[in-house]
């Protein structure tokens, strides 16, 4: 995958929290129920239907049983996989809901995600997530990006069905999808994610030369925009900084170069 040379952030400039992100050169890896979509982290382990024949779910206990208890002789194993047969776990729903309200938890507390577009003149993100046009939208270079966070860096994929998981497929491969897949309602956001390992709510400095652009929303207040301006200048950052205005012939978002 080749990525993109810039990557932006809105922030919301009224919160201390956001502002961070460009006054202390400070970057928060969130955990996933700190987002809005309720969804996030909480993709359920669903099994292609296709694939639950008897014969398979008695092979797939096996497969669980060997992982899990490598210890067992062959006639445990048997005795476990007839069990899980009779009881039909990976079709109850009260096991497989136990079990994805662990998974919840667990994906909550090992991973820690950072949410960027390529796009900074989206009229809805800046809507959202920029204090309603109040905010500003920090303009990261990418390969710096990457190189400090050490995580993954890929799209989202946005999906009107939640992924299926196949009996014998690759489990991990799973997990990201559950990490990196979202409803089509959410294809505005053209969202791209860094996704770190054993990184949940953690924050990480960054070099300010990672910093190539700053938006100023529309209806950012005055004294807010000179205090980015005079930031900009007094710390020497090699940046454009843009501010936004609303076009009198269509609706979107004009810029002008001010530094």
């Amino acid at each position: 995958m080749t990525m993109p040379l810039i990557l932006y952030k809105y922030r919301d400039y009224s919160n201390e929290y956001n502002r961070r992100t460009l006054f202390k050169f400070e970057l928060f890896l969130a955990s996933t129920s700190m987002f809005n979509d309720p969804y996030e982290g909480a993709i359920p382990f669903v099994y292609d239907p296709q694939d639950l024949t008897p014969e398979n779910i008695f092979l797939k206990m096996r497969e669980l049983s060997i992982a899990e208890h490598p210890e067992w002789k062959e006639s445990q194993i048997q005795e476990y996989c007839y069990e899980g047969q009779q009881k039909n776990l990976l079709q109850d729903e009260t096991h497989i809901e136990k079990f994805n309200e662990t998974n919840r938890a667990d994906i909550d507390k090992t991973f820690g995600i950072i949410s960027l577009t390529p796009k900074p003149l989206n009229y809805l993100m800046w809507s959202h997530y920029a204090d309603s046009h109040r905010g500003f939208c920090i303009c990261f270079d990418s390969k710096i990006l990457y190189d400090v966070t050490k995580g993954a860096l890929g799209p989202v994929t946005y999906d009107e069905e939640i992924p299926k998981l196949r009996l014998f497929g690759d489990t991990l491969e799973f997990h990201r999808k559950q990490l990196a897949t979202k409803s089509k309602i959410w294809e505005y956001e053209e969202e791209h994610r860094i996704v770190k390992n054993n990184a949940s709510r953690v924050t990480i400095k960054y070099p300010k030369e990672m910093i190539k652009k700053i938006f100023l929303g529309c209806q950012m207040y005055l004294k807010n925009k000179n205090e980015i301006i005079d930031f900009v200048k007094e710390n020497d950052i090699d940046c454009q900084l843009i501010e936004t205005s609303l076009d009198k012939e269509k609706f979107e978002l004009k810029t002008l170069r001010i530094y």
